[in-house]
């Protein structure tokens, strides 16, 4: 019930005269109940109206709505208050919507006496204002199938409502002109045209066009300022519904013709003259085609204005090959009347629309997706990008030149999310008048021309964002223009070209400035721009180039190696930084944990100060991808700083050249006083939500920040609170000394965690724990190149052995030829698996003539422990969770066999592990006793089903089971 609603029509209709030709009274409690009796002598009613006691119906949303019509029809619209003409409830044969019968709710009649007395006018279905947009899907049976009953058919169907907007009551209605649309099918196929009011006084039905202007007239009328979120969200809905219904169009595609018009409709709202109509409107009798041909016009105009491309994009921006004109002209028919631009209610609805449209009708791939929400809060939680915007605002520029706010990038933006995340953080902390009546007078003026108005004023000079890919980017155009930014810094371009690249007509602006620096060799060569205070990105891995884009890395990268797109991503951040500037992204773990990419971790100890690296765990980013990603927070340090880097570097490989290089990074960093500089990581389990493919997500724990308001444990509180004690999964701090202690300077919180606060102790107790490399050796398993073999032999590959519980399946199979390199087992009397080592894959005393997958490491004892008690320690939870924490690389980690044996391990000896050798065989024949039971009472269902079929044919007999 909407009490609000009534008692505004109630007014409304207690202050009409033209409600008393058709209402004889209107009694309603408080509560807004009671009952509306109508004037017999103006309407008529049919004898079994539901809900009707002679003259006298219940109140009710719809009934309100339906007696503020009959208002109208007698008053504005000027139809005769005569039962004959008026009249509610007729019955029909039950058409439509389940359950509501075949009733009109208003039926306009030619008056008696004339050629065409009785025939019905208008045929009018009411609704209250809740049900107007969820029941617009029962049109074709409620209104066109229903009105086929009366003959002739009447000539105009109405859809209709009145909403309190404002304090105002305002209709709603929709106008079907059956003359030119005789059934749902034709006016669907002509894209549902709407005329725009109901017609006076058996007139026809006319549209006014929508212009410039702050309140109606003759020929035009404003655009709606004041719609519903509940709109909002039928409009994307219908969106979805009709543009991607009936296929012929990928989603994509589909997706930027979309975009294409929401950006065609605000540059048109933006840009039309005081009092003009606008273009983005469908004009009477204008087909579909020429309505196309207009918005193409349109969309070319806006596009050189607000995209700012290299060069025009090429062909028609709407193909009607590609989809039908038909398709576009519902689009502009349902987006026509509604502002784009501004919106009364409070919040961000226009920016939330489209974020809906992105985030359902965008296909995401393993290339293309969106980081979720709650990583994007995370990552401008953990570099405080509002409280620094906070402290830029409150500095006012130390009295030095005028204030300013954090200049902010991401170069790889996407459809705009952790850009539109921070204009709406910063907005909602710094935009109140609180926080302007707090500030310098000398400040004041500034803050009302950055948050005054729209409120995001302050973007279009301090947030920038650039994306490669043409879909997103002119979504992240479009979302960037709705949540209040002009967009003009946002480029549909590859965030790694040359700086000039980004000039605008000549002009030169924040992002295409640039230098060259390099001085004796001893600073960073290639080009900087030095402008941004914060980079914030997930950035695409693993791009693959075009020869063109090759020469141009070359030339605009010097450190970091061309094959890997996201290192050469670090460097743009660390071109664009200003030294102390930060940036917080999301980068693979591999660039952390793997030998190959060493290089890449010392370019970022020696180019930035890191702050923080927070693994997160594989779940954070499927099912678009498995990648295991980390973000890191660091700050770029001076050009000053990276020059005595290299110069300490250069000098601890002369003076200690026999060294391994970790070492001497440790006596640089020394030598440099940074040493003991700390960095703050975590591994957090769980991140708030899981991801499904076209479903909405689970929500799940959320490890990184508080979401209630219960103050529990999470990665935000321990990284703001150093006295907290260290904790594996929410955090914990090490240091640059403890990074450069082992060989690779892994950066990785999983392997950080197993040597600097397990310190390689694994499993027993300290004083008895001992290196497995005193226990075991790494034996060379021989190498088998892939073709034919001079003898049949076994190849025993991974799948092929069981987890934890280093058993080898009856099922191996005798080959004389293999189809890739294997080794062979010969010498070693334990085989366990580096690739994804956490599955505890283990073979006893694999046979020396078998074969196996490279990804078997060979081991054999160099202690009289027996071999099974060495086996089972190896397949402990501990060990297992150990190898997890040494393996390093994408997908399909693997360790490195030398760092197993560093492990710390405390291993049963002499008479204590005889006697545990004799439990652990029992135990093992019991698993095999009970492996063996299993496969007979599986072979006694074959054998049942066998009997039952009268089969004889023995086709289940010849299946074996483990």
């Amino acid at each position: 019930m909407d009490l609000e609603l009534r008692r505004a029509i109630k007014a409304a209709l207690d202050s009409s005269p033209a409600a008393r030709k058709v209402i004889r009274s209107i009694a309603m409690d408080e509560a807004g109940t009671g009952s509306i009796a109508y004037e017999p002598g103006g309407v008529g009613i049919h004898p079994s109206a539901p809900g009707f006691a002679g003259a006298t119906a219940a109140i009710g949303d719809e009934e309100m709505v339906r007696a503020y019509l009959l208002t109208a029809l007698a008053g504005e619209f000027e139809y005769a208050a005569d039962p004959q003409v008026l009249q509610v409830e007729q019955v029909y044969k039950a058409v439509g919507r389940p359950g509501k019968g075949g009733r009109a709710d208003v039926l306009v009649r030619r008056p008696p006496g004339g050629a065409q007395s009785g025939d019905a006018f208008l045929f009018v279905e009411c609704k209250s204002p809740a049900d107007y947009d969820h029941d617009l899907k029962y049109i074709d049976g409620q209104l066109f199938r229903l009105s086929l009953q009366e003959v002739p058919r009447p000539r105009y169907l109405v859809y209709y409502t009145v909403e309190l907007k404002q304090g105002e009551l305002r209709p709603r209605s929709l106008v079907i002109d059956t003359e030119a649309h005789g059934d749902y099918d034709a006016w669907d196929e002509a894209g549902q045209p709407l005329l725009e009011g109901i017609p006076a006084r058996y007139g026809r039905a006319v549209k006014r066009r929508f212009g410039n202007m702050p309140a109606p007239t003759d020929e035009h009328q404003p655009l709606d300022k004041a719609v519903t979120p509940e709109v909002f969200n039928r409009l994307q809905a219908e969106l979805h519904d009709v543009i991607w219904g009936g296929g012929g169009t990928n989603n994509n595609e589909v997706f930027v013709y979309i975009t294409k018009l929401i950006l065609a409709k605000i540059y048109d709202e933006r840009e039309a003259p005081a009092g003009a109509s606008f273009e983005f409107q469908r004009f009477a009798a204008e087909t579909p085609e020429e309505l196309t041909g207009r918005m193409n016009t349109l969309y070319r105009e806006a596009e050189e204005q607000y995209l700012a491309l290299p060069e025009p994009s090429s062909g028609p921006a709407f193909d009607t090959s590609r989809i039908s004109a038909e398709k576009l002209a519902f689009v502009v028919g349902r987006l026509e009347g509604i502002s784009l631009t501004e919106n009364v209610h409070p919040g961000d609805l226009l920016g939330e629309f489209f974020e809906q449209i992105v985030a359902a009708d965008f296909t995401q791939t393993k290339g293309q997706f969106f980081t979720p929400m709650k990583i994007v809060r995370f990552v401008l939680e953990l570099c405080g990008a509002v409280e620094e915007a906070r402290a830029s605002l409150l500095g006012g520029g130390n009295g030095d030149g005028p204030p300013r706010l954090p200049r902010v990038i991401d170069p790889s933006c996407g459809a705009g999310g952790f850009l539109i995340e921070y204009m709406r953080q910063v907005s909602g902390a710094l935009g109140s008048a609180d926080v302007c009546d707090g500030l310098a007078l000398r400040l004041r003026d500034y803050h009302d021309q950055w948050f005054g108005g729209a409120g995001n004023r302050w973007a279009r000079e301090f947030l920038f964002g650039i994306e490669n890919n043409y879909d997103l980017g002119l979504a992240a155009k479009v979302n960037m223009v709705l949540h209040g930014d002009g967009s003009t810094n946002t480029w549909i371009a590859s965030g790694l070209a040359p700086f000039e690249n980004y000039a605008r007509d000549g002009r030169d602006n924040a992002l295409s400035t640039a230098t060259s620096r390099g001085w004796d060799g001893s600073a960073y060569a290639g080009p900087l721009n030095e402008r941004f205070d914060l980079v914030v990105s997930n950035p695409p891995f693993s791009l693959r180039f075009s020869q063109d884009e090759k020469n141009a890395v070359a030339q605009t990268f010097t450190e970091l190696p061309a094959a890997v797109s996201e290192a050469l991503f670090i460097e743009r951040w660390y071109q664009l930084l200003r030294p102390g500037g930060r940036f917080c992204c999301i980068l693979p773990e591999s660039l952390l944990d793997t030998r190959g990419n060493q290089r890449i971790r010392l370019f970022l100890l020696a180019h930035f100060r890191i702050e923080a690296v927070v693994s997160l765990p594989y779940e954070a980013f499927r099912p678009f991808t498995s990648t295991k990603t980390a973000i890191v927070l660091a700050a770029k340090r001076s050009a000053e700083e990276t020059a005595a880097w290299r110069a300490a570097l250069a000098a601890a490989e002369k003076e200690q050249p026999s060294a391994p290089e970790h070492e001497q990074v440790v006596t640089a960093l020394e030598r440099l006083g940074w040493a003991e500089e700390e960095i703050f990581m975590a591994e957090p389990r769980e991140v708030g939500y899981k991801r499904r493919k076209n479903l909405s997500d689970l929500s799940r724990p959320n490890d990184l920040m508080d979401e209630s308001e219960e103050g529990a444990d999470s990665v935000l509180s321990r990284w703001r609170d150093p006295s907290r004690p260290p904790d594996a999964v929410f955090g914990f701090r090490t240091t640059l000394r403890a990074v450069a202690s082992r060989p690779g300077l892994r950066l990785d919180p999983k392997y950080r965690w197993l040597w600097d606060f397990q310190e390689g102790l694994v499993f027993g107790d300290a004083d008895a724990a001992r290196p497995l490399a005193e226990a075991l050796r790494i034996v060379r398993l021989g190498k088998m190149k892939k073709g034919e073999l001079e003898a049949e032999r076994e190849v025993i590959d991974l799948d092929q052995v069981e987890s934890r519980q280093a058993l080898v399946s009856e099922e191996v199979p005798r080959l004389y030829e293999i189809g890739s390199d294997k080794v062979s087992f010969a010498g070693a009397e334990l085989a366990l698996s580096k690739l994804e080592p956490y599955l505890g894959k283990l073979i006893i005393s694999p046979p020396d003539d078998a074969l196996g997958s490279t990804e078997w490491v060979g081991l054999a004892r160099t202690v009289d422990t027996p071999l099974l008690v060495v086996a089972y320690v190896l397949l402990l939870p501990e060990l297992r969770e150990a190898y997890r924490r040494l393996q390093a690389g994408k997908r399909h980690a693997r360790l490195a066999p030398e760092e197993l044996l560093d492990l710390r391990v405390a291993i049963p000896q002499g008479e204590q592990a005889e006697a545990l050798e004799e439990v652990l065989r029992a135990k093992r024949g019991e698993i095999l006793s009970l492996r063996q039971a299993e496969q007979r009472v599986r072979g006694s269902i074959d054998a049942a089903i066998t009997v039952a079929s009268g089969s004889s044919s023995g086709c289940f007999r010849n299946l074996r089971h483990r």
